[in-house]
This record gives structure tokens, C-alpha cells and sequence, in this order.
């Protein structure tokens, strides 16, 4: 993937999100707000405050959450561990906060730190002699450390490292973290699939599209149950952003399939 297209990549995901349409809705809004057009107005008034209403309350963002997390439970990959030792476990990277303001150095961001320690505790159970971390730079317009030298660094911060680490530096997406993995390894290797539970899905079927008998272990599961009391239908920007990421990862596996990318 160019750095060109992978700009126009990241732009275009822009219009993925809800926001992005609630505004759309309220531009149009305002442009029609002549007496002529007001009808036209009051409508996209009212889908714009549906959008942002409906992705913001627990019942919505908790059932698009789930419809991700249940198809590879907590322990989806549990029944494998007794077979054949897996070649490898991969922890794809999932965002680095970077040094800037307060921030003394670049940080690991929460999903790459709950990863990171999946992946860890797997390795401490003996499932694989190599860890694959796998995550470039994902910021297309300037030179960083890649995420996956930095989830090194924090690994070897916490304790002695018995086994071997190699460092996959080269993606920025989901679609070539399984590219560069293969490389890495090779067709048909076995590994153990370490990303959070919502991204574990487009994950999957990306690996196993490019050849490798990936097993899903994913860690971060973003919700439990939903209340069941009035408090469900108060708005919150939690909710709204657990909407959006949910959107996000069924477009983006709706994309690469349509692309011929993904199983």
C-alpha cells in the first residue's frame, strides 16, 4: 500500500463515523433553512439528533459491540492449546500515544497494552517460542518509533524474556499486519491470534485470507451486560464512541472482503 493511498485510506474512513454524519445532516440543515426548504430542514434536523441519540445509548452501542465480541468468545482458542504447539503467538498493535505535552515518551494505548499482555500471559503458558509483535508507524504523515519496537520495549520492562521476540515494523493496517506476519513466517504457519475481542473478526479473516492457520485469542472485551433500568437510555459519549468503533470494524471487514482481502 503507497503512502498516497494509504492518506486516502485514512481520510476516507472519516466518513465512517457517525459524527461525521450528524454533521453532514446539520450543514444540510442549515442550507435549507430558508422558508422553501424548511421541511427538508426539520428532516435532516431529526436524523441527525437520531444518529447521535441512538449510537449514544447502551442498548445500541452494547448490541453492536456484541454482534463483534460473540463470535469468538473469552476462550475461543482454549480447546487448541493441547494440540500441536503453535509456531508463533502475534500481538498486532493497537495505537501508541505519543511523547508530546506531559507525556514524557511514546506510551503503549490502552488496546495495545491489554494486547500486549494477552499475548504475554500466553507465552508464559508455553503456547508458542516465538512472539510475533506486529504494528508499523500508523501515522502517515511523520517519521515515529513503530508501535511494535515500543510494545518490545514495554515487554522486556516488565521481566526477563525467555523466549524469542521478532518485531514486525513495516504495517499501519489491519490488512498488512497479515501481509508482513506471512512474511515473516509462512504459508499455512500456526499462530495463535492475540487483538481485542471487538477487532478479533476482520482480524481473523485477513490471516487466515492470506494463508495462515490463525486461532483466535482476543483479549479486551468492551462490554458486559447492558443495564436493564432507565439509566440504558441516558446519551453518553462513552456509548457513542463504543457506536463508532463497532461501525468501524464491520465497514472495514465489509470493504476488504468486498475486496477480495478477506475470507
Amino acid at each position: 500500500m503507497s503512502s498516497t493511498f494509504y492518506i486516502a485510506y485514512k481520510l476516507a474512513k472519516i466518513f465512517v463515523y457517525p459524527l461525521t454524519w450528524a454533521l453532514a445532516l446539520l450543514t444540510f440543515a442549515l442550507l435549507w433553512s430558508r422558508p422553501s426548504h424548511l421541511r427538508r430542514a426539520r428532516i435532516c434536523l431529526l436524523l441527525a439528533l437520531a444518529i447521535v441519540y441512538g449510537l449514544s445509548i447502551s442498548p445500541v452501542s452494547h448490541a453492536l459491540v456484541q454482534s463483534l465480541e460473540r463470535r469468538y468468545p473469552p476462550d475461543a482458542g482454549r480447546a487448541h492449546v493441547g494440540g500441536a504447539p503453535y509456531e508463533a503467538v502475534v500481538v498486532l498493535a493497537g495505537g501508541v500515544d505519543r511523547k508530546g505535552g506531559l507525556r514524557p515518551r511514546d506510551m503503549l494505548a490502552p488496546a495495545s497494552l491489554y494486547r500486549l499482555l494477552c499475548g504475554r500471559e500466553l507465552m508464559l503458558r508455553g503456547v508458542a517460542h516465538t512472539l510475533v509483535l506486529s504494528g508499523g508507524n500508523a501515522d502517515p504523515l511523520e517519521e515515529a518509533v513503530p508501535e511494535a519496537s515500543i510494545m518490545a520495549e514495554t515487554l522486556k520492562a516488565w521481566g526477563p524474556v525467555t523466549w524469542t521476540i521478532q518485531i514486525e515494523a513495516r504495517s499501519r493496517t489491519t490488512y498488512e499486519n497479515a501481509v508482513e506476519t506471512r512474511k515473516l513466517l509462512h504459508d499455512q504457519a500456526r499462530v495463535a491470534l492475540v487483538t481485542s475481542a471487538m477487532h478479533m473478526p476482520r482480524s481473523m479473516a485477513l490471516f487466515r485470507r492470506q494463508g495462515l492457520d490463525a486461532t483466535a485469542f482476543p483479549c479486551e472485551f468492551a462490554v458486559g451486560e447492558a443495564p436493564s433500568n432507565w439509566m440504558q437510555f441516558i446519551p453518553s459519549v462513552v456509548h457513542l464512541d463504543l457506536s463508532t468503533l463497532a461501525i468501524n470494524e464491520w465497514v472495514g471487514l465489509g470493504l476488504y472482503r468486498l475486496a477480495g482481502k478477506a475470507g
